[in-house]
């Protein structure tokens, strides 16, 4: 199966990559329990604050354009 989006996601990454942002994830799915936890590592380390807040507003996104009410709690920095 052919995705439709696969050239707009190869030129997001290009673009990334032309930036110098990269990193990895590690992806928890617990479907019994409705869990899903999700462990980053941004490259540079500085925008790791930035990107996990946007990311998590773009789930939140996602998941209220499926009728969906989300609750973001983000942790306080001590």
């Amino acid at each position: 199966m052919v995705n439709p989006m696969e050239g707009q996601l190869n030129q997001f990454r290009q673009q990334a990559a032309q930036s110098g942002f990269s990193g990895t994830g590690i992806i928890d799915v617990q479907p019994k329990s409705g869990i899903i936890r999700l462990k980053l590592s941004i490259i540079p380390s500085g925008g790791l604050k930035a990107f996990t807040k946007n990311f998590a507003e773009a789930i939140g996104v996602m998941l209220g354009a499926m009728n969906i009410q989300v609750k973001i709690h983000v942790e306080q920095e001590e």
